[in-house]
Formats: C-alpha cells, structure tokens, sequence
C-alpha cells in the first residue's frame, strides 16, 4: 500500500486527545475514545500491507509478518519500561508495588487480561500500575495475531485469491458487528465497561471494519463521486464530531460502549477515505507548509509519544514541586514525551544501526554498553524489590478499625432473612417520619441500599467518608470526643443516603454527620447533598470536608459544589482540607492523596476546630 501523506497527521490529533485526556480529565472526559482511531488505523494498515502481498506476490509469511511487527513495537516498549523501571524505585518504591505483574503484562502484551482479572487494581487500589497504558498495545498484538491468520484461512479454501480476500473482507466486517454487540450488551446492558473495554472480542470493531475497508479500497479503488471541497468539508467535519464527543463522552456512561465508540470508528472510516481522496493536495501542503510538516512530524511519534507520557504522568509529581501548576506539569510531561520518543524513532530509522556502532571508537561502545548494563541491572534490583503491597495500604490496614466490615452489613446479606425482612418494614417505617419534613425533595431511598448499624451507640458525631478518612480514623475518634468514624474504601458519595438511613432506623444517628466522601467523586450535585440532608432532616447539623486528590486529579468543580451547599444552609458548615493539603505534601504518602501519621493529625485537628463552632 503506497504511503498515505496524512495519517501521520490523524495520529496527532488522536494522541493529542489521549494525552489532554489524561493530564487534564476535568476538561476533556471522552478524550479516551481517541484509541478507537488508532485501532482504526491500525486495521487498515495492517490488512492493506497482508493484501497488497497477497496481490503483488501471491502471499506472505505469517511467522516473518509477526517478527516485523515486534520489531516496529518491542524496542520502543523495552526501552519504556527499563527506563520506568530504572527511576521508578529511585524516585519513590511505592510507585514499583506489583512491578513484577505489571512488567510481565506490559512485555507479553497481556495487560488487558491482568486489567480482568483484577479489576485494574494489579493488587493495589492507592497507586495507579505504571504499564497500565500497554492494554492498548495487548489489543493491537493480539489482532495481528489473528487477521493473517483469518486471511490465511481464506486463501487456503478459496482459490481464487480477489474471492478470497473479498470473503475475508465480508468476514472482518461479521466479526465487527459482533464485537460491537458484545460491546452494547456488556458496556451498555451489563454495566460491565472493564469487561467491555479490556478484552478483544468485545473490542476489536474498529480493527475489523478498518480492515475491511482496507480490503475494498484496494479491489476496488476507484474513488467515491465527490468533489475534493466535499471531501475537506467532510473530513474536518468529522474531526470535529469526535473532538465534541471527547467533550461529552464519559467512561461510566453506557451510551459510549453502545454506540459512542462506533461512532469514532465510523468518522475514522471517512476521515480515511477523504485523506485518499485528497491526496495530492495534502501532498502539496506537506511540501510547502511549515506547519502541516510539524503535525506530520510530531504524528509519527505518537507511539513513543503514548508509552512515555504515562509513566511520566505518575513519576513527575513525586519529583516536581508541590506549588507547580497543573499546566508545569503539562508542559514537562508532553515536552519529555517528545524529546524521549524522538530519540528511540531516530535511533531506530539510522540504517546499518549495528555496523555504525562497530565503527565507533572502543571508548565510546564502551560507554553505550555500561549505559545498557546499568539501565538492564536497575531495572533488575527494582523487579526483585518492587513491593507487592503499597505503605499506604499497609498504614491504612493497621489503623482501620477491622470490626467497620462486620459491623456494618446490608439487611440483603442478614442471614436471617425473616429479620431482614422486618428491619426493612421497621426502617421504611421510621423514615417516613423524617421525608414527611421536605415532600417536594423527598429522596427515594433504594431498601438495598438502606444498611444494618449496630455501633456508634453513644456517638455525637458521626463521620461517614472513604479510604482517606478511613486512615484517619484512630485520630478523629481520639481528637473528637463521642465520635465514630464509618470509613471504607473507594467509597462515594451516592452511599451517603443508604447509611444515614440505616443510622437513623437504629435509632444511632448522630446529632452532627460529617461527610468525607469527594475524593473519588467526578461530580457532587445539589440534588445529592439535598438528599442527603433531608433523610437525616433538618434537625441535624452537617460537616462537609473538601477533597484533595493529588496534583493532576483536581477537584475544584467538586469542592465548589460543597461550598455552595454550606453557604446556602444554615446547618451545614465547610471543613476545608483542600487548601490546607493542596500545598503540603508532607502530610500524604507518595500518592499525594493518602494521610501520613502527621496527615492523620493535621486532619483531625481540622475538623475538631469546624466542630467546635459546630456544637455551639
């Protein structure tokens, strides 16, 4: 297939959007999407060089066309992970927890089956996995896995190979459509988008029908009936369709799994064509605009430019001061993902690589083979010491009270179900009381939802919040007196409504609540704090504590949210953590989230001094 000017450019704006995507979420919640268009093109090209071989030499080899395949991908991603690996323990250990599983994931082009079967934790739920990102190239290998060999097949039974690769064609766009079934019933349906997103049978659409297009473009290739305006009109348009989808699109909303990801795919489709359609123009700009030369550049390096920028979003704010801002980290991120890209795409193209060297003097191959050795005997010591839990699970472990799990249970789980039964009649009963105090915004509480207490008998204060305050507990319960702390992991703030139901059907409702659930929260309504105020109703007095989540997950719009709400209520008051973590990262772990025993104090006092004007 002679090479498109343009799909280099296609590729920028691809992981311009991935990259916006992950270092500023908050603005861009659908820039993941962008994925589909390099599976898109991944298929076309793949499958447009098996047929171009097939036509021009009668057929390929399967084992030379997967060799050929790792070596445009295996030295990139090696050289990725030995450097990862190498400054990763230096710059902090606990970044390395579960290194060995992610590095083996990340090597044998298996992380989307480590993603499954884990849940995407690799055993640690505080510490994103460095390698994380290489799912994407699991799905990649594993289709060049299968597509020579589906075609194989085809030639093998049909003759005649134009029918061959014809049946191959109508095959790829079969098995596209049932992958985008799979994706609409376990993405959509289900409400599995792990499950729908991670694994290749229920995403593999894009790769297929860019295959499949591959395939008829070339039997067929003479253009569509339009004109090249039409054509720019058409494929600008379509930039711009996925560009608003990256804006609208989120990862927890089913429509992007039952029809949003296909929708990219589909635009990808005519954005390709109109490229091919407009070739020779395209070619012109390339020869006489600086600019369009640039993006052209800089889209080459998007495979590079998509393995370094992750590690580099987790290893930066452990290096980096704390007062950077957002855009610093932004800036350092992008600028050494190009600079490190750069140098490996280059290194690689130099023809007669292995002679060259040879032809260096001693010294100088002296200096690139101790440079690969302590590079491979680094990342080495850090494979063998990388800890498989983090220390800040271990300190949340030991300072979490291990009665909070037994003690709190939902009524579904009671083994007795005839008392379940009862405390539900009994806690619908008792609620009704207190949603009879604001009917017009009366909650409807889900009985699943509503839970059993059977602690906190005595408590004042009531504090409901997630693994932050979880850690935090023996020091809240120690600074406040007659407080109980109900903390868990990965907790949000859709909970809050459930246990304050079951709080107040016990009988064991606190005068003050205090609600610490914003970290994992990506938007905090007034509805829901509403809801919540009201199934405790307004006898009762309410702490909101602000969240911080770490330099690169802000949560401003969150924050702003619980703000509001306590200006707006007179029983509701602000313990404001963010501004006294946001600058201070000597009270967390090296997660910039978590509390340290110092955090731990810091926190407590906090909410002890809002408390005081609170019990006024």
């Amino acid at each position: 297939m002679k090479k498109l000017v343009g799909i280099n450019s296609l590729r920028f704006f691809a992981i311009a959007l991935i990259v916006v995507y992950h270092l500023f979420r908050n603005i861009l919640p659908g820039g993941f999407i962008a994925v589909e268009i390099f599976f898109c093109l991944s298929g076309f090209l793949i499958a447009g060089k098996l047929v171009q071989n097939v036509l021009s030499e009668g057929g390929f080899k399967y084992g030379a066309f997967i060799l050929g395949r790792l070596k445009r991908l295996y030295p990139t991603l090696l050289f990725c992970v030995l450097l990862t690996l190498a400054f990763g323990l230096m710059v902090n250990p606990d970044i390395m927890t579960g290194a060995r599983t992610n590095t083996l994931g990340a090597l044998t082009f298996t992380t989307n089956f480590f993603e499954l079967f884990s849940g995407g934790a690799y055993e640690n739920s505080y510490l994103p996995n460095v390698f994380e990102h290489t799912w994407f190239l699991a799905l990649i290998f594993q289709f060049y896995l299968i597509v020579p060999l589906v075609m194989k097949l085809f030639l093998a039974l049909i003759k005649n190979r134009k029918k061959a690769l014809k049946t191959f064609g109508v095959s790829m766009i079969v098995l596209g459509i049932i992958s985008w079934i799979l994706m609409f019933f376990y993405g959509g349906i289900f409400g599995m988008p792990d499950r729908a997103y991670f694994a290749l049978d229920s995403h593999m659409t894009a790769f297929c029908f860019g295959a499949a297009f591959a395939v008829f473009s070339q039997l067929f290739p003479r253009p569509p009936r339009t004109t090249k305006r039409l054509a720019a009109i058409a494929m600008f348009a379509s930039l711009g369709v996925v560009l608003a989808l990256s804006f609208v699109l989120h990862y927890d909303n089913p429509l992007t799994f039952m029809l949003g990801l296909h929708a990219v795919t589909i635009v990808t489709l005519i954005i390709i064509a109109c490229v091919i359609k407009l070739q020779r123009n395209i070619r012109e700009r390339h020869k006489t605009n600086n600019l369009v030369r640039i993006i052209e550049s800089t889209g080459s390096l998007a495979y590079g430019i998509y393995l370094f920028h992750w590690p580099l979003y987790i290893l930066l704010p452990q290096i980096l001061t704390p007062d950077t801002e957002e855009w610093g980290y932004a800036v350092v991120n992008v600028g050494l993902s190009i600079i490190l890209a750069s140098v490996i795409y280059n290194v690689l193209r130099i023809k007669n690589l292995r002679r060259k060297i040879k032809r260096q003097p001693l010294a100088v191959r002296i200096g690139y083979a101790v440079a690969a050795l302590a590079l491979v005997a680094t990342s080495t010591i850090t494979l063998v010491r990388a800890p498989r839990v983090s220390s800040i699970a271990e300190q949340l472990s030991q300072n979490a009270d291990q009665k909070t799990e037994s003690v709190i249970s939902t009524a579904s789980e009671n083994t007795d179900y005839l008392k379940a039964s009862q405390l539900l009649e009994q806690t619908t009963k008792t609620l009704s009381e207190k949603f009879e105090l604001a009917k017009t915004t009366k909650p409807e509480i889900d009985p699943n939802s509503v839970v059993t207490v059977t602690s906190a008998n005595d408590a004042d204060v009531l504090v409901i919040g997630d693994s932050v305050t979880l850690g935090a507990k023996t020091a809240i319960e120690s600074t406040i007196s007659k407080s109980y702390v109900d903390a868990k992991e990965s907790r949000g703030i859709e909970t809050a409504t459930g246990l304050i139901a079951g709080y107040a059907a016990s009988g064991r409702l606190a005068k003050t609540i205090v609600i610490s659930l914003a970290t994992n929260e990506r938007n905090i309504t007034e509805l829901t704090l509403r809801d919540i105020v009201n199934v405790a109703g307004h006898d009762h007095n309410f702490v909101l504590i602000t969240a911080y989540a770490g330099p690169l997950q802000p949560r401003e719009k969150q924050n702003a949210a619980l703000k509001a709400f306590a200006d707006s209520h007179q029983n509701v008051y602000l313990a404001d953590w963010w501004s006294i973590a946001h600058n201070n990262w000597s009270l967390m772990y090296a997660d910039h989230i978590h509390l340290n025993p110092e955090g731990r104090t810091t926190y407590a006092n906090m909410l002890n001094n809002v408390l005081k004007g609170v019990r006024k």
